[in-house]
């Protein structure tokens, strides 16, 4: 019974281990997602979609401003989708 047992405990971490090499060798996107979505921030957005990128002007001390730049989710020539700029708004603060 004891063999059957430690037998049985060895096969189950090899294949234990197996399972475990495919998913670390697994790619996180699947093939041809660049072609149903674009990627920003470890989100994925559909076509047409928009986001909304906000940041402070470091160019000078003196002068103090928030960029704004619109972005949407544009399907190019090739199929691919990308992120490509609508608008961009300078404020001060």
């Amino acid at each position: 019974m004891k063999t059957l047992t430690l037998g049985l405990a060895f096969a189950l971490l090899a294949t234990q281990a197996t399972a475990q090499q495919t998913l670390s060798t697994a790619s996180p996107i699947p093939d041809g997602a660049e072609t149903r979505f674009c990627y920003y921030d470890g989100m994925a957005y559909s076509q047409d979609a928009f986001v909304l990128l906000t940041g402070d002007n470091t160019v000078t001390e003196t002068i103090s401003t928030i960029q704004e730049r619109l972005l949407r989710c544009h399907r190019e020539s090739d199929g691919t989708l990308k992120w490509k700029p609508q608008s961009t708004f300078s404020t001060n603060n």
